[in-house]
């Protein structure tokens, strides 16, 4: 986790889509633009991790207005799985790319500018973003978008944040056919706070998520047994005082409406 190893090179058959990284052991956020190619929705994905390990996923949910996406890892409770430890961006803060594109050796690095500010993104959407100047002149900068920003550790640790997601790459002020080393980024945090999958953070320390929405695609019977994993899970920690009753409760009450609102029968608060 300290040298970025949550990062993923998401690839369909021979192609490169880009990049991702394991906002938990469970779902990998991307940028949406990254996965356009894919021949289809429902299309398997290879998701390569850095120690060379290739696993399956597939696309389970995704906000195309701000242009973000989560990919489901296939069997991910099968893999001990690294994740990303997350915070709110720092203005003046040192921010690092740990991911390269194929054939590239230029990890990318430099100073936030601009923290949490509203941005107004290409796909119509506003979503919390983070404006990043690189150091490094690669021009085109596309081959690196999904990837995480990481910034220097917190006083007291070696393990470094993960702030935000790569998105966008400015035009140069100047010369408007080239692309400038001014990036845009979004906050990682906005994004936990956008797909439901997140809900409370226990749950992404412990390695659990909420099943995908798009559950249909994985079947009904499949899509039942993740539910039935985050219901027994919510009852242990709530027997073991890790949540409180209410926590527990009202995150009980969100997967049920998921689960039924993804499934023939409609939303089970209506039967």
């Amino acid at each position: 986790m300290t040298d970025g190893h949550y990062w993923v090179r998401i690839r369909e058959g021979a192609a490169t889509l880009g990049a991702g990284f394991l906002l938990t052991p469970v779902y990998v956020l991307t940028a949406m633009h990254c996965l356009r190619p894919m021949s289809s929705k429902d299309a398997p994905l290879e998701l390569e991790l850095p120690d060379g390990r290739v696993l399956k996923g597939w696309l389970c949910d995704a906000a195309s207005d701000v242009d973000l996406a989560l990919v489901s890892v296939e069997g991910a409770r099968e893999h001990r799985l690294p994740l990303a430890l997350t915070d709110w961006p720092r203005t003046q803060a040192r921010w690092r790319g740990s991911y390269c594109p194929p054939g590239a050796y230029m990890q990318l690095s430099g100073v936030i500018t601009h923290a949490s500010m509203p941005y107004g993104s290409a796909e119509g959407g506003e979503f919390t973003g983070i404006q990043l100047i690189a150091e490094q002149d690669v021009g085109d900068f596309s081959g690196y978008s999904g990837s995480p920003v990481d910034t220097d550790p917190a006083e007291g640790t070696d393990e470094r944040p993960v702030v935000g997601i790569l998105m966008e790459q400015l035009k140069h002020h100047e010369r408007l056919d080239e692309g400038s080393n001014v990036l845009i980024a979004a906050s990682v945090r906005y994004a936990m706070d956008l797909f439901p999958h997140f809900n409370i953070d226990f749950l992404r320390n412990a390695g659990q998520a909420l099943p995908p929405q798009e559950g249909t695609r994985r079947g009904a019977r499949r899509h039942a047994e993740d539910v039935k994993d985050v219901l027994t899970a919510l009852r242990e920690w709530e027997d073991a005082g890790l949540i409180t009753p209410e926590e527990a409760h009202e995150q009980r009450r969100r997967s049920l409406r998921q689960f039924g609102d993804s499934t023939p029968g409609g939303d089970p608060d209506e039967n």
